[in-house]
């Protein structure tokens, strides 16, 4: 009986005060939840930094793209400018082909009224404006150098050509004819 009453005294002393007669069991649990926490918010600080990682790299995709579209229009913009341009000088004034841009005002006027010249200058193309900046025949090859105009958040984009041109050969072709027109580049663009 005695034995019997011991283990009862044991069983009741341990209901009553747990943490007197089991102090290793609730360490060991405190240092578990002591660990979970910091390794809980490690995990999620690592998940966070990678899913930035992740948008800001599509971002910097995203940006890329839209300035290679933006290259791209202006590209186009301007091999429409200088086919528009040329196609003007080789319908109505070749005359002006054999003379470099300077000359034009001079040398030009004999060939092209004034305010014909004026309109070669500038024009407008797909909802912009552009200017001639450079007309070289004397290069081998020809060289066309055209602007655009800053508009629509873009800034202004020069687009080298360099333009074949056949001799003129008189009394059939007494001005040089335009074989071959190729854009060459985009200058002032930010890479």
């Amino acid at each position: 009986m005695v034995s019997l009453r011991g283990n009862v005294e044991k069983v009741f002393a341990a209901m009553v005060m747990p943490s007197l007669h089991r102090p290793s069991l609730h360490r060991h649990r405190a240092r578990e939840q002591g660990f979970v926490l910091p390794l809980a918010m490690g995990a999620s600080m690592v998940l966070l930094l990678g899913s930035l990682s992740a948008h800001t790299a599509s971002l910097q995709l995203r940006l890329q793209g839209i300035r290679e579209q933006q290259q791209r229009r202006a590209e186009d913009r301007l091999a429409s400018a200088g086919q528009q341009l040329l196609a003007e000088l080789h319908r109505s004034h070749r005359c002006l082909l054999a003379l470099p841009l300077p000359q034009w005002d001079v040398q030009g006027l004999a060939c092209a009224p004034a305010p014909a010249i004026a309109a070669l200058r500038q024009g407008q193309v797909l909802g912009g404006s552009y200017r001639l900046v450079a007309w070289r025949p004397d290069l081998q090859p020809a060289e066309l150098l055209l602007e655009l105009a800053a508009g629509g958040g873009q800034p202004a984009r020069q687009g080298a050509f360099t333009v074949q041109l056949a001799p003129a050969q008189p009394p059939t072709q007494p001005q040089p004819q335009i074989t071959d027109v190729r854009l060459v580049g985009l200058r002032g663009v930010a890479p």
